[in-house]
């Protein structure tokens, strides 16, 4: 009795075990291959329960989440370019206080000891810069994906290669000015096509989602040389900014002048007639009131002398019978 108890008790022991490596789960953020005796048979890509024949059948998982590559920063070669690497509201910060300190060091452009001028160093073509790069991939592919690169870390070790690869190709024909300036979203746009044919070539099983440039900064001897070459370049901007504005302030000076002198004129021309109008009114008036009056119009114009000439200060020495004063003689039928 007790034997076949144990036969039992063994029997379901072994149909447990069996049963739970029937079993297996998958994740919502996995998906699995079945593997038998190293061959897949097939692969699943949905969460839940899963059967598989237990010890003849294995079970690979893979992250089906969105995984990131990220290599170190590489030194690559820009394309051959003399432009300015300067864009408004896109150049780089570091670039921008580099500028700054050198401008604080420099002062003015130094000479060499013979005294003659030095002339200024252009930025030299086709100098390399640091660049640090990152993608995001997804494995679209489980099966391909085992069988070409097997685990994530060879994934990513053979990413870094291809995306290292495209960047470098991308960057041979990129000027520094797209490269710090709102296109280095087209660059990027066209490492993401370049990887993404290589993968679709080498038919990894992997999709990249998305590559980003973190940061692209020039090497200590194209920083120094692009520095010299944009304060070279400020300067003869502000020089000729300057000259511009004292153009204009001469010709504006020169025009308000030259309007001042044309009213000026113009007002003494109107002062002259108006005065001319003014002085041959009067003649006119005192002509007729000469006419209807000549006793009255010289006795006004007597009192008009004497207010004239006559002060509290004044001192005149003349003949009593002075036609001066003949109105202040005795008039006939009056006393003195």
């Amino acid at each position: 009795m007790q034997t076949r108890l144990a036969v039992v008790l063994l029997v379901v022991a072994l149909l447990l075990v069996g049963l739970s490596m029937s079993v297996f789960t998958v994740d919502e953020r996995e998906q699995a291959l079945v593997l038998q005796l190293g061959q897949p048979v097939g692969d699943v890509k949905h969460a839940g329960l899963h059967f598989k024949i237990p010890v003849i059948q294995d079970v690979r998982r893979f992250d089906s989440r969105i995984l990131s590559v990220d290599p170190n920063p590489e030194q690559m070669v820009i394309s051959s370019s003399r432009d300015n690497p300067l864009v408004t509201g896109a150049a780089d910060p570091a670039l921008e206080r580099a500028i700054e300190e050198a401008v604080e060091g420099e002062g003015e452009e130094s000479k060499p000891a013979d005294g003659r001028s030095r002339p200024p160093r252009e930025v030299i073509s086709g100098e390399p810069i640091i660049v640090d790069t990152f993608a995001r991939y997804r494995i679209v592919d489980p099966l391909q994906f085992l069988k070409t690169l097997r685990t994530e870390q060879a994934a990513n070790g053979r990413l870094e290669n291809i995306l290292n690869e495209s960047t470098r190709s991308v960057l041979g024909k990129t000027t520094l000015r797209e490269l710090l300036s709102p296109e280095r979203s087209l660059v990027m746009r066209e490492i993401l096509n370049r990887v993404n044919k290589k993968i679709e070539t080498d038919n990894l099983g992997i999709e990249i989602i998305d590559v980003r440039i973190v940061r692209a900064d020039l090497t200590p001897e194209l920083r120094q040389s692009t520095v010299r070459r944009m304060i070279s370049e400020l300067r003869e901007r502000a020089t000729e900014t300057r000259a511009k504005g004292e153009e204009r302030a001469l010709e504006i000076r020169s025009t308000a002048e030259k309007e001042r002198t044309v009213i000026l004129a113009e007002a003494r021309r109107d002062s002259q007639v108006l005065r001319g109008e003014g002085d041959e009114q009067a003649i006119r008036i005192y002509t007729s009131a000469f006419n209807k009056d000549p006793d009255f119009y010289a006795f006004i114009r007597s009192l008009e002398a004497y207010r004239n000439s006559l002060g509290s200060d004044t001192q005149l020495i003349l003949s009593p019978d002075s036609e001066f004063f003949r109105y202040f003689g005795k008039q006939e039928g009056q006393g003195r």
